[in-house]
């Protein structure tokens, strides 16, 4: 009998499946996955222990022109059970794809990132009086190609961050003494529609997408 490829039983770490969702998210956007293909990839991605979780998800999107997933660091091989990466937050949304999906958050006076979305839910309602959101919204599957995102609060900013092929609708969001700028977008016609709905009362809503300036971009919820 033979036996198991070694690569395949080494655990992985957050910067192996953040490659791997590159790729996944590279391959929705040339249209070599479907809407449904992608989001379910990415979930397993984000959910995946070794490397065998994560070459299955790749071995029928690797062509002879695009390289594959680098090799492990040797640090794995040594480490079987390594603890997450420093620069993962401790509010990551990671978990939330065994857990549930992201609903939302609320700030007062203060800031509230949740970091990293794993899985975003069919309805999200997100609160801020006197503070700020910042919602990254990069690498995320969505339960459904519609996701209605309630917006309330004063004297606020909301900030968040879409990849390509989103499109933002902002026809349900009530602005009182307030503005909202969305900029940068890159819709597919297949692709996921977040309509903002809500009131917002002397504050901000902003949403950008990667169609802005790259480096505005990368920054934009620092």
């Amino acid at each position: 009998m033979s036996e198991p490829n070694r690569l395949d039983v080494l655990r992985c770490a957050d910067q192996d499946r953040e490659v791997v969702a590159t790729l996944l998210n590279t391959a929705y956007a040339d249209g070599r996955l479907t809407f449904d293909e992608h989001a379910e990839r990415i979930a397993r991605a984000y959910g995946a222990k070794t490397f065998g979780d994560l070459n299955s998800l790749t071995t029928d999107l690797v062509a002879f022109d695009r390289p594959a997933p680098p090799a492990p660091m040797p640090h794995y091989a040594a480490t079987p059970a390594p603890q997450p990466s420093p620069h993962v937050p401790a509010t990551a949304a990671y978990g939330s794809l065994t857990t549930g999906a992201f609903t939302g958050g609320n700030s007062f006076m203060s800031t509230y990132n949740p970091g990293r979305v794993g899985l975003v839910a069919s309805t999200v309602n997100l609160n801020a009086w006197l503070g700020e959101i910042r919602l990254d919204l990069v690498g995320a599957a969505f339960e459904q190609r519609d996701i209605n995102l309630h917006v309330g609060g004063g004297m606020c900013e909301v900030k968040i961050r879409v990849p390509e092929g989103v499109d933002v609708n902002i026809s349900g969001l009530s602005l009182i003494m307030a503005e909202s700028k969305v900029q940068g977008l890159l819709p597919r016609p297949d692709g996921i529609r977040i309509n903002l709905i809500g009131t917002v009362i002397m504050g901000e809503v902003k949403v950008v997408g990667p169609g802005m300036d790259r480096r505005r971009y990368e920054r934009f919820i620092r």
